[in-house]
Parts: C-alpha cells; structure tokens; sequence
C-alpha cells in the first residue's frame, strides 16, 4: 500500500473530507488539497491551492510524480448559489479547476491509474424541471442546459485518449456528511437550526414541506465506492449514479432526527435559513462558547448551506424530485447500500463528538 498516492481536492467539502478520511485510514498515502485548512486531516498531507490558478497548480504539485489517483472534490459555487447552477462563470471556472489539476499532475505522475469527479442529478435537468423517474447515465442527460459536468467531462474524455489512466464519474443525489464551510450542507444547516431551537426551550419544529422527497448518499459510502473505482476494470471510463438506495422523506425521518439530537418533535412552522440565520448569529456564538466547540461563526459554519436548506425545504412545493437509477453501479460490482434513519443518526453523532455541534 505504501506505492498508493491518492491527492483529493476539496477537502474541507462533504465528499472531499470523507475521501479523506477514508484513503488515509486504508493505509494510503494521501494529500489533501483545498483553499481553506480542513478541521482535521486525519493524517493527510495538507496543500492550501487555488485550483483556479494554473500557474499556482503547477507549482504545487511539482513534486507529486507518484500519485496513483486523483479524487476531483473540488467546487466553487456563484454568490447566488441556485442561479449560479447554469450560470456561464460557474461552468468556466470549475473546468479550470479540473483542467488545471490534471495539466499539473499527468505529465509527471506515471503511474496514474485513476481520476473520479462528481456530478449529480443536475445532469437530468433536475434544477430546472421535472426529470425522468429512475433517470439514467448515457441516456437521459440533458446537455441542453448549461452546466460545469459537460465542460468538465468532455476535457477529460479528451485528455485521457491514448492514456494509460482511465477516469470515472460518481454522480450522488442529496449529499449528506461533515463538513465545515461547505455549499450544500444540509446536516449542518439542521444541527445548526436545533441548537437554536433548543437554547430557547423549543422542541424541533418541522420548517419545510411535507411533500418533500429526498434520494441520498453517505459520503462514507461515497468515499468506499472511489476506492473501488480506483482499482476496478468495470469502473473505467464510466459514470455511475450513486445513493444510499432508497428514498426519504425529510418530514418522515424527522422524529429520528429530533431523537439523535435529544429534543422533542415540535410543529410544523414556516423557517427561511437565510432569513432567520443571520438575525440568531450571536445566539449561536453564545451557544458555541458554552459548550466549547470548535465549530466557527453560523456564517463561516454554514456557508452556502444556509441557501441550500431553503431549497431543500421548499423542494415539495415545486413536484418532489425523481429517483436516480443505481442498477448500473451495481451491476459493475458496488452494491453497498444503507438505511436513511441509521445515516442521520450517524452524522449526528459524528458532529456531537467532533465539537461541531452541541452534545443532546
């Protein structure tokens, strides 16, 4: 194991921590690339690198001829994080990102195997319209919208012709994990919400749509499927739409939540994040000092998450979304699969006893 070199960028995101945390505890030899220095790296050599910047990129990575796989974790999302899904800057930007990693690294790194990047239901037009139910890779992708996973894919199609690398796109549905700062952080965005809730003696009231529908995917899970896409044959060249296996609903797995966090079920009242979490910013200061987390300020916590929670809680007043297929994954050779109420508790814990969140 110790000729494995795995280089994961974005590492302080969902699935980049996991990555992470993941290749170093399988005896890896791993370098974590981000802008911003993760809560823990777990081992992992840390590079602080703007992708964005070529020159930076070539720079940094001069010295990593041994890599052996790349996880592209990266992301830059625009100020206005849902117009900014088909906006031009957003597609632009995140294909320097891929392009300048790979230009640094695959000129030097001969022994590469492997490049895994992320996409997600966006790719059937998920954002903008109704899909197709159990949507499939290589059918049902629409290139009609503008969307950073076409310029990405087709550079690296291109780039890998003649190569002895092979390349492999994951695309996840509703991300759930860890994360400090990250876009699209919906654990966070509801620990964040309780703790509030339960400083004022409420119990946790449901703040979205009770038609609302969710297909996730672990990032611990997420993370087990790059390994094996960094070494399985079935795995090169190819996009796999990946979840934990089962819809849910949000509304549903609501008392499980309100459990894992040691707080009753409330009612159901309207909640705008990006409303109410900037006016309760001192409130969650107060919270934090008492009970010594490491976790930062609501908005350096949150991030673009805050965003993102009224779009998921909002999501079933626009049409529930439709399920991804997984057969091709599994059909490849990953089957692993898990129960949602079993995920959130999890998370819930791991925010709790990594000082993120505060104890039930």
């Amino acid at each position: 194991m110790d000729k494995e070199h795995v280089l994961v960028t974005g590492a302080t995101g969902l699935v980049g921590r996991a990555a992470m945390e993941h290749f170093v505890a399988a005896g890896y030899k791993v370098t974590a690339v981000s802008r911003r220095r993760p809560f823990d790296t777990y081992g992992a050599q840390f590079m602080s690198v703007d992708l964005a910047d070529e020159t930076a990129c070539k720079a940094a990575f001069a010295d990593l001829g041994d890599v052996t796989q790349v996880v592209f974790a990266a992301l830059h999302e625009e100020p206005d994080l849902v117009a900014g899904w088909t906006s031009q800057a957003h597609v632009d930007r995140n294909g320097a990102m891929l392009r300048n990693t790979v230009e640094a690294i695959v000129p030097q790194a001969r022994g590469l195997r492997n490049i895994t990047i992320l996409q997600g239901p966006k790719a059937y037009g998920a954002h903008v319209r109704p899909m197709r139910p159990g949507a499939r890779e290589d059918r049902d992708e629409d290139r009609s919208i503008p969307n950073f996973y076409w310029a990405q894919q087709d550079y690296l199609a291109d780039r890998q012709q003649g190569q002895d690398w092979g390349w492999t796109i994951l695309r996840p549905s509703l991300v759930v994990g860890m994360a400090v700062g990250g876009a699209m952080n919906l654990m966070a965005a509801i620990g964040v919400y309780a703790a509030l809730l339960k400083e004022r003696g409420e119990p946790l009231h449901f703040p979205g749509s009770r038609l609302s529908l969710s297909q996730p995917t672990d990032t611990e899970l997420m993370a087990r499927a790059m390994d094996w896409a960094g070494r399985a044959e079935a795995a090169r060249n190819q996009t796999f739409n990946i979840t934990n296996g089962e819809m849910f609903s949000i509304a549903d797995q609501w008392p499980v939540i309100a459990e894992a966090l040691g707080m009753a079920v409330g009612d159901d009242i309207s909640f705008l994040f990006s409303e109410e979490f900037p006016q309760r910013a001192s409130e969650w200061d107060a919270i934090r000092a008492r009970h010594e987390l490491i976790s930062p300020d609501i908005g350096a916590f949150l991030g673009q998450s805050i965003e993102f929670a009224d779009w998921v809680f909002a999501y079933g007043g626009q049409g529930p979304p439709t399920p991804i297929s997984t057969v091709k994954l599994r059909q490849a050779g990953f089957g692993e699969a898990m129960y949602t109420d079993d995920m959130l508790s999890k998370w819930i814990a791991r925010y709790q006893a990594s000082g993120l969140l505060p104890p039930s």
